[in-house]
């Protein structure tokens, strides 16, 4: 926002100083309340970076203290809080189960260990945290499959993803920072295929999260909360105290997180000019308005609307969701009645949900599916297991 009168620039500190190890200069100091250290400016100038402009610093978390030094009269430091900082706090804690065990209630504690059981006996599972050492060629397909997993994902639910726009600045800058243990990727794999990917950035004791995506296909067996349990394990091992979340209310953030605070704003300006004092009063009274109207049930509402919206006129423009039926059958049809397929191809990945719920609720693992189109029958399949076997209908 600019004015013959106003200038006016804003920054989002979570962005700048986890993803660019970037500080404003018109600071001169960090301090990392959860580890009693202290970071110097080198790029500190004092009040020669303030200017003429008013300076909004945006989503400083409360773990951090920025410091400036004590300006003179005519410079003006205004602090306000608002926007929810969602965190895990393992201070106090000996293990990832430890931390479980404080968190969540027993069915949710059962529910996760049956869950990766299931995901372990029925893929070849394993985990990797890409964090120092990564190719540029496993880089480069896990980004292009991290951003196919959100495009499904968000499909899905019918919403837009926040950081579109900064995508590519993200891919393109994230590859040397994970070489310089600045940032990781978290990959759940089935056998070479990524099922679950998560992106976080490292300082000293804190992991910042920033983007994670899953393979919708394998949602019964709830690799989310998995991926979120492993990297709790990860952090205790590697001496990591913060696993932070940051903004956005969702439901396994407030399931998993121990620790909600409020960002620390910033508005840093020379008070040369009466217009700027109010301009910045302005703009904290509009955010104070736009908070409250967030916590009304008819913000909610009109959310909830466009969301109906934007879902009716997809409905529109996509082709129509097949029904699947299933039903079960007490013994394989004869062989030469059927085909055996592959749901790996791109042709058949229609049925990789239903195969895997089919895994899932059966114990099944891979090596013991088979998979079969019913020969004179329009879209009827046969899957197969060690121990039963169902027919697919789909209309």
């Amino acid at each position: 926002m600019k004015s013959s009168f106003i200038k006016y620039s804003k920054y989002n500190f979570c962005f700048d100083f986890f993803q660019k190890q970037h500080i404003k200069p018109f600071y001169n100091k960090l301090f990392n309340y959860s580890n009693n250290e202290e970071i110097i400016n080198q790029n500190f100038k004092f009040e020669d970076a303030i200017g003429n402009e008013i300076h909004e610093m945006k989503f400083i978390p409360s773990y951090f203290r920025l410091e400036t030094p004590l300006l003179s009269p005519k410079y003006k430091f205004i602090t306000y809080e608002r926007v929810e900082n969602f965190r895990i706090n393992l201070d106090g804690f000996n293990n990832a189960e430890d931390y479980l065990e404080s968190q969540m209630r027993s069915k949710h504690r059962s529910q996760l260990r049956a869950r990766t059981h299931r995901l372990e006996t029925c893929f070849n599972i394993k985990y990797v945290f890409y964090y120092g050492q990564i190719t540029k060629q496993e880089y480069d397909f896990l980004f292009i499959q991290l951003e196919l997993l959100i495009e499904r994902r968000f499909n899905q639910r019918g919403d837009l993803f926040s950081l579109t726009d900064k995508f590519d600045f993200i891919k393109e800058n994230t590859y040397q920072l994970i070489l310089e243990k600045e940032a990781s990727l978290f990959v759940i794999y089935d056998e070479n295929k990524p099922i679950d990917i998560s992106l976080s950035y490292h300082f000293q004791n804190i992991l910042q999260h920033l983007i994670r995506s899953y393979d919708i296909d394998y949602s019964k067996f709830g690799i989310g909360h998995i991926d979120i349990f492993k990297q709790i394990d990860w952090c205790f091992l590697n001496n990591y105290e913060i696993f932070d979340f940051m903004w956005g209310e969702l439901d396994y953030k407030t399931r998993w997180c121990n620790e909600i605070s409020i960002f620390e704003h910033h508005f840093i300006f020379k008070n040369s000019n009466p217009l700027k004092l109010l301009f910045v009063k302005t703009m904290i009274n509009l955010y104070k308005v736009n908070d409250n109207l967030k916590q009304k049930s008819i913000y909610k509402s009109l959310i909830r609307a466009k969301s109906n919206i934007l879902q009716y006129f997809k409905a529109k423009s996509v082709k129509k969701k097949p029904v699947i039926k299933l039903e079960t059958i007490a013994k394989m049809p004869l062989i030469d009645t059927m085909t055996a397929i592959n749901i790996n191809t791109a042709f058949y990945k229609f049925l990789r949900k239903t195969v895997y719920n089919f895994q899932y609720l059966n114990f099944e693992n891979t090596a013991n599916i088979n998979v079969f189109k019913i020969n004179n029958e329009i879209d009827s399949y046969i899957i197969q297991g060690a121990k039963s076997q169902i027919k697919v209908l789909i209309n």
